[in-house]
């Protein structure tokens, strides 16, 4: 992959990193990482991503957002 590094990292985090406004509903800190080789990625991660955007919306141009996903609702971004 030329000189750029073979694996693509997704980092993201949840809840309150300071521990100062605890929500008591959802008490917790978390810190995730996604390791992915880019091979892996063109070759099943996008495919599979490619397919279900066609299969469910006709066209692979939507774009899918964690917040609608979890809460079930149709408000998705369509270019």
């Amino acid at each position: 992959m030329g000189d750029f590094g073979e694996y693509i990292v997704y980092v993201d985090e949840s809840g309150d990193h300071g521990l100062k406004n605890i929500n008591p509903d959802y008490p917790v800190f978390v810190l995730a990482f996604c390791i992915i080789h880019k091979r892996d990625y063109l070759t099943q991660i996008v495919p599979k991503i490619q397919e279900l955007k066609f299969r469910y919306f006709g066209h692979d141009m939507v774009v899918l957002h964690e917040a609608e996903i979890r809460s079930q609702e149709s408000h998705l971004i369509y270019f």
